[in-house]
């Protein structure tokens, strides 16, 4: 008799348990509790690498031989300021540009505050296939052959000066997705802050 009332004590209290946790995951819903360092559900809201490195231009498997990643704190509080938060759109505007011919970058990662955390943009640079004139940054190595290198910008926020977790991976799947497409030598990639995000 008490190995029985002892089972029903134990399905009974499974089954308040299956209830419970059925009505909190109702409640829930599709809005998740908030995520912690990297979440699965927002990472897969972002469009695949692969599908924003090919351009409108033909490709050149040949031509790029270089990548180079480095930051850019510039703007990114006066478009949170000017109320440009949607701003994947309206981020060639981040140095007073008015169109994205004159950024100095092919790819743009967003940190959230502009665009969703870990967004990639191409610009039209890339999309086009043209090569970046940009001025050397403070890192130890440069690009041998400026006008031959993929040039990714993080996008930072001056009060947080990192990136996000969501940043870097993304920054790592692009450099790699690059690396594979264009046959670019891991020796090659130039990091910031001599090879440490």
């Amino acid at each position: 008799m008490t190995t029985q009332s002892r089972q029903t004590k134990v399905l009974i209290t499974l089954l308040i348990s299956i209830v419970v946790c059925t009505i909190i995951l109702n409640t829930l819903g599709h809005n998740p509790p908030s995520a912690g360092a990297f979440c699965l559900s927002q990472y897969y809201r972002l469009i695949p690498v692969d599908k924003l490195i090919h351009s409108r231009e033909v490709e050149h498997r040949g031509y790029w031989k270089w990548i180079e990643i480095y930051y850019d704190e510039s703007g990114s509080d006066d478009l949170l300021l000017s109320g440009i938060d949607s701003g994947i759109e309206k981020l060639d505007s981040q140095s007073g540009i008015s169109d994205q011919e004159g950024m100095d970058c092919h790819f743009i990662i967003c940190n959230g505050h502009i665009g969703l955390d870990g967004q990639i943009k191409s610009t039209e640079k890339w999309k086009k296939q043209l090569p970046v004139n940009r001025p050397p940054d403070n890192n130890n190595r440069h690009a041998i052959l400026n006008d031959r290198t993929i040039y990714i910008c993080i996008v930072m926020n001056s009060k947080i000066p990192q990136p996000t977790n969501f940043q870097i991976k993304r920054a790592d799947v692009l450099v790699e997705e690059l690396c594979r497409e264009f046959n670019i030598k891991s020796d090659s990639i130039l990091y910031p802050n001599n090879g440490q995000y």
